[in-house]
């Protein structure tokens, strides 16, 4: 044996999946179970002698070395099948595995039994076990790609999706996907709305909405899940469950209970039901559960690849050295899973805001480290375990939660940078920042949304109106910008339903800022004045549907006389013309 390639191992163990995450395991002599190949001595060219075991089988399957512990070297293997052909071989999920062995079965040879543990730390691999550094869960369709026929299945879909009016905007104004332009200025007669180059369904959620559709369609019979809310809009969530759709947990992470049962859904989830995994991604943890109950991840993971884009990049800076800031709001979906992530290969913390980037900024600045702790105890539960505050704030780099502003971003940069300047000096910012994180994980369609609006608001209205989700965070963004340039003329809604009459509107206070006793209500404002023509600004958040932006336009037509209002089809006509 060649001492150079020996693998100084007491033991080489091959864990044999197949493609929904179920092990395959065979029989010892006496009947009982155990991992597809074990072999206990020193072995040069593991990797051969176990591929060739498989090959035996007539499978066929490259082994990934995935880990080591006391002595076990650990390789994953995953075949294509979902169903094992008739033999000696079994197949079951990793719960069942993980429950004989806390009964201390007889059925699990001993081999299995101590493998168990490297096993377990291992098993959020298994999905990628087989992509490269550049493979995303799922890229963005293009427009010959794309199944537009789910926004039409019937008049409700063609109500809350489709919107002809939207459509001849986007035809004219959107040159490039990710460039805007001026807006389109849409006269009505007794009003005039504008409507940026930019607004509305992003790649991202129109992948998913489009998933969604087909995977309640193809899994007839089936109970088939969200792990959360598909996107941050109510309507599209509740048009999806009135077609079937059932949830595992709120976007807070709270178990949904199955109301015939009474026990949360996660406890009754089994391998034959179907799991979506939302837009915005999943913690690690909440993959972990799903593997290990036998269900096929990838093919109904829904993670827009922008989102994956940022945890690429998190792992980069991690295998670099740094440490992630991540700016974002704890509490949203997309950041649990950016931070879980994150979390794999670097000390990562969260950062919220300029408020916070700067008392983050006096925690690298501390005389002493008992100022240090102090000052970081903010921080203290939206860090990685174990986080060391004399090591892990020495070199950072700053991804984004998405949705949020660019510009705060790279404040929050200048912020983090400057400390570290004063601490380290300006000849060697460099060895301490990542001078490639300048908010380039901001997603782009989040982006060209608030160029477009920004474009848009630079002309005087007398309204400006967003709508979105209540919990959707890029449309909260877009609010901001209108706030700042039309104060209490803004006003963020849901629907046409919050139009309440032509003098009054419902406007949403986003739950940003913890000391606001309004946050999180709805409030009643004065709407519009008698200015004719009254002009709108009109936008929507990345989920937010074109129908209902045309059903806010006819609502705010219908406060005037027919007689001065000019027929949509005659604006379409005119669009069209341009």
């Amino acid at each position: 044996m060649n001492a150079a390639t020996e693998i100084t191992t007491q033991r080489a163990v091959l864990c044999l999946f197949l493609a929904n995450n179920k092990i395959v395991l065979r029989r010892n002599e006496q009947g009982g179970l155990k991992a597809f190949s074990c072999l206990k001595e020193s072995l040069d060219e593991a990797e051969e002698i176990l591929g060739g075991m498989v090959s035996q089988q007539g499978f066929e399957a490259e082994l990934k070395h995935v880990g080591d512990r006391n002595g076990t070297s650990l390789y994953f293997a995953s075949l294509e099948l979902e169903v094992l052909p008739e033999g000696d071989l079994v197949s079951m999920p990793l719960v069942d595995l993980y429950r004989l062995a806390e009964e201390n079965s007889q059925d699990l040879d001993e081999c299995l039994f101590e493998v168990l543990p490297v096993l377990r730390e291992n098993v959020i691999k298994l999905p990628y076990l087989y992509f490269s550094d550049n493979d995303y869960v799922y890229r963005f369709r293009t427009s010959r790609q794309r199944n537009k026929e789910i926004y039409h299945i019937d008049d409700t879909s063609m109500t809350l999706y489709h919107s002809c009016l939207c459509d001849a905007v986007k035809a004219l104004k959107r040159a490039r996907e990710r460039s805007a332009t001026s807006p389109a200025l849409l006269n009505f007669g007794a009003t005039h709305f504008s409507l940026p180059s930019h607004f509305g369904f992003c790649l991202g959620v129109q992948n998913a909405i489009e998933r969604a559709y087909e995977t309640l369609a193809a899994n007839p019979g089936k109970r088939v899940f969200m792990l959360s809310e598909l996107i941050h809009n109510p309507f599209v969530n509740e048009d999806l469950q009135g077609r079937g759709l059932l949830y595992l947990q709120s976007d807070k992470g709270v178990p949904q209970i199955d109301p015939v049962t009474g026990e949360p859904y996660w406890d009754t989830l089994c391998e034959e039901d179907v799991v979506i995994i939302p837009a915005f991604g999943a913690r690690n943890e909440d993959k972990v559960k799903l593997i290990e109950r036998g269900l096929p991840l990838n093919r109904y993971d829904a993670t827009c690849m922008l989102v994956e884009k940022v945890w690429k990049a998190a792992r980069r800076y991690g295998q670099q050295g740094y440490t992630v800031v991540i700016h974002g709001k704890a509490e949203h979906e997309e950041t649990k899973a950016t931070f879980s992530n994150s979390s794999k290969y670097a000390p990562s913390l969260i950062v919220r805001d300029m408020k916070e980037a700067a008392a983050l900024s006096l925690v690298i600045l501390a005389d002493s480290k008992e100022e240090r702790r102090r000052l970081f105890e903010p921080f203290a539960n939206r860090c990685t375990e174990g986080f060391d505050l004399e090591r892990d704030l020495q070199k950072l780099a700053v991804v984004n939660q998405t949705t949020l502003l660019r510009n705060e971003t790279l404040k929050i940069i200048e912020s983090l940078q400057s400390a570290l300047v004063t601490k380290f000096g300006q000849a060697h910012v460099e060895e301490h920042m990542a001078m490639s994180s300048k908010g380039d994980t901001l997603c782009y369609a989040t982006q060209v949304n608030q160029d477009a609006l920004a474009k848009a608001s630079a002309e005087s209205v007398d309204v400006a109106i967003v709508v979105g989700g209540k919990n959707s965070s890029n449309t909260y963004q877009l609010y901001r910008l209108c706030e700042s340039r039309f104060g209490d003329r803004a006003f963020y809604i849901q629907s046409e339903k919050n139009i309440l009459s032509k003098e009054s509107i419902e406007h949403f206070v986003f739950p940003y800022n913890p000391t606001d006793p309004k946050q999180g209500r709805m409030e009643t404002r004065p709407f519009i004045k008698e200015e004719k023509p009254l002009k709108v600004l009109l936008t929507g958040g990345a989920s937010c549907p074109d129908g209902i932006l045309q059903r806010i336009i006819a609502k705010v037509n219908s406060f005037y006389p027919g007689s001065e209002i000019r027929e949509i089809d005659e604006i379409i006509s005119e669009l069209e013309t341009e």
